[in-house]
């Protein structure tokens, strides 16, 4: 699978209305799987990994903010 692959699988999830959770739910459940698999991750897994949580954690403060 290519990242493009993988990015239309974000785009039909979207289109299809199944990424439609609360961000902050989105994000608590990213923190959650995460920390239960953090020892399974090399150091730049984990660095992509916590930078998508970040994001998440941006938006949703960001959302919060409007």
């Amino acid at each position: 699978m290519t990242p493009e692959d993988v990015i239309t699988v974000f785009e039909r999830l979207n289109m299809e209305g199944r990424a439609d959770i609360p961000i902050d739910d989105a994000c608590a459940g990213f923190a959650g799987w995460l920390a239960t698999h953090w020892g399974m991750f090399e150091e730049d897994d984990l660095a992509v990994l916590t930078s998508v949580g970040a994001t998440l954690w941006r938006e949703g403060f960001a959302q919060r903010q409007q």
